[in-house]
């Protein structure tokens, strides 16, 4: 699915300019260390954390895109180190569990490979 295709589906904003990407697999956390342990490359990251560490966690693992959910005020300079290292990042008002949600039912799977 493509990231504006995501963005859509979850009333998403691009928080810089970005190109799309398709992408298969998206998992959930708002836990650093959970990331590190259980991320899989150029997967969709959905979160609630909007800090500099999230990014350059999300950096070391190769996610592919970054969520950010319940409307988080996003600090410029999260915004600019994900655009400095072109991880394309979209907020959304959703909470996670209905970002998780719709990105499940519309076919994304997740960590572990599963799909609707």
């Amino acid at each position: 699915m493509f990231l504006s295709e995501i963005a859509k589906l979850i009333d998403g904003k691009k928080l810089w300019d970005f190109e799309d990407h398709d992408y298969k697999i998206a998992g959930a956390s708002d836990m650093l260390s959970e990331l590190l342990a259980l991320a899989k490359e150029n997967m969709i990251l959905i979160t609630g954390l909007c800090t500099p560490q999230m990014v350059r966690t999300a950096d070391i693992v190769a996610v592919g895109a970054i969520v950010i959910v319940r409307g988080r005020q996003v600090p410029e300079v999260t915004v600019q180190i994900a655009k400095d290292m072109r991880i394309p990042m979209i907020l959304t008002e959703l909470t996670m569990y209905a970002t998780c949600g719709k990105l499940f039912c519309a076919g994304l799977e997740d960590i572990y490979g599963v799909r609707k």
